[in-house]
């Protein structure tokens, strides 16, 4: 067996302020993609137009009378397809009008359990127009989100906004390192 040995390893501030523009570019980028992704998969959810019918809704109570198989194929070719299941809900408009609204997102496993009373926002102009109240579970994605979007964006800032170290005489400071 061989001891492992260490050496010193001194950066200039000069490559240290070029990895370190590298690395808040890099975060910056990710951290953007993260929000984007979340505000994406918003309007994608149609979550947007749920935030807009909730001000200006009536609610029911729905039933949900059964929970449809939809198949996932995945475009990783690693990935095998699944089943995911759509809660589909039954409920009374205002004017008692019979209403079957499928759920815009599956879950697996099912998210409702068939019989199971659920809360229904809808438009009472447009009743088909109506979104399954799931309580905290319409924000998990847009919410981890923004969190850790914006905190790498932030962070990203912070480390592209940074001076570089200098010495009390207003020379660039070069940084050692231990490696090994």
């Amino acid at each position: 067996m061989s001891a492992m040995s260490s050496r010193n390893v001194q950066i200039d501030a000069a490559t240290l302020g070029a990895v370190n523009r590298a690395f808040g570019v890099v975060g910056l980028l990710v951290g953007l993609a993260l929000l984007f992704g979340g505000a994406y998969f918003v309007h994608h959810a149609h979550l947007d137009e749920f935030l807009g019918l909730i001000a200006k809704s009536q609610t029911a109570e729905g039933t949900v009378i059964e929970n449809r198989p939809v198949e996932v194929h995945p475009s990783s070719a690693r990935t095998l397809p699944y089943t995911s299941y759509q809660a589909i809900v039954a409920f009374a408009d205002q004017n008692d009008r019979p209403v079957t609204l499928p759920d815009q997102i599956a879950f697996s496993p099912p998210s409702f359990r068939v019989g199971q009373k659920v809360r229904v926002f809808y438009d009472p102009q447009n009743p088909q127009h109506a979104m399954i109240d799931r309580g905290r579970k319409n924000f998990i994605i847009p919410g981890i989100c923004l969190v850790f979007g914006g905190l790498i964006v932030l962070g990203s800032i912070q480390r592209l906004t940074r001076p570089l170290p200098v010495d009390s005489f207003g020379a660039s400071v070069k940084k050692t390192f231990r490696i090994g």
